[in-house]
């Protein structure tokens, strides 16, 4: 499970996982969420703003790859939640590894790199000045399309479960429409649902929602 973005000096492990996380062990699920570096008793991440922001993606592959260490897991069957940044995450680990993972995304952060990040500037303290900065810094070395998840979503492989709600003050419906759009012209697996006035959390339908991701991947599920 891949949670959005969270304070860092409020954050405590479980923060933007834990209820979703405990409604799917309820239905038999195990749930796993990383800290993410720098956050609850992870490691520091790096210093520089960006190199820690492409840190989330290495650490959620690691997590992928250390599932072998939980001693109930059945070896096989394994699902995807990303909500808002932690979307974005998703989708970038899916195009990375072009794996099958059936993955359930809550209101996204589609828009590609660096755009994902100057939208949020003016929440900063300094207004965006160092994010800026850095990302002048940072064009001056490599090429942002390189890193622009939009450009890769023909490496998708996974069938998608798709949620957004219209009164959501984070992550605009035009962007998962628009999202939706495109992997819909890709033949991509998908669902979306859209539910009217619902806020970035996906309330008040987020029990509608989390029984539908339960439903998602139910169906999904690989038996012996």
């Amino acid at each position: 499970m891949f949670r959005g973005y969270v304070d860092q000096k409020l954050y405590q492990t479980g923060d933007g996982t834990k209820r979703a996380g405990e409604y799917f062990a309820q239905n038999g699920f195990i749930s796993v969420a990383p800290d993410f570096l720098g956050y609850g008793a992870s490691a520091t991440e790096a210093a520089n703003i960006f190199e820690s922001r492409f840190q989330t993606y290495t650490t959620a592959l690691v997590l992928l790859n250390s599932l072998n260490s939980i001693p109930d897991w059945d070896g096989t069957n394994v699902f995807i939640w990303g909500h808002s940044n932690g979307g974005q995450i998703a989708l970038t680990v899916l195009e990375i590894t072009g794996s099958a993972i059936p993955t359930a995304l809550w209101a996204p952060v589609s828009k590609p790199f660096p755009y994902s990040i100057l939208y949020y500037t003016d929440e900063s303290d300094d207004r965006g000045k160092l994010i800026r900065r850095e990302l002048a810094q940072f064009e001056e070395t490599y090429d942002p399309d390189l890193y622009a998840l939009d450009l890769y979503y023909h490496r998708l492989a996974a069938p998608i479960q798709l949620h957004q709600g219209t009164g959501d003050d984070a992550v605009p419906k035009e962007w998962s429409d628009e999202l939706a759009k495109k992997l819909e012209g890709l033949d991509i697996d998908l669902d979306y649902f859209v539910y009217p006035g619902a806020d970035h959390n996906l309330n008040p339908a987020w029990n509608t929602v989390v029984a539908r991701n339960v439903s998602f991947f139910e169906k999904h599920l690989t038996t012996d």
